[in-house]
């Protein structure tokens, strides 16, 4: 879970325009990136993530700060 976590902040981390709150925008980065996923148990998955960085909050904003 963190190795796909360190990956998703890292592709968060390149956009260039980043305004507003940076845990939230994060949160709905994440969910635009994992949209694709067609399959319902994949689905599951993506919604164990969310709420993995929900729960991590402090962590990942962190994360999210650090250059």
């Amino acid at each position: 879970m963190n190795k796909m976590l360190t990956e998703l902040i890292k592709e968060f981390k390149k956009n260039k325009k980043i305004r507003g709150d940076l845990f939230n925008n994060f949160v709905a980065f994440c969910d635009m990136s994992l949209m694709g996923l067609k399959d319902d148990k994949y689905k599951e998955m993506k919604i164990d993530i969310l709420k993995y960085i929900v729960a991590n909050k402090k962590t990942i904003k962190l994360q999210l700060i650090r250059n």
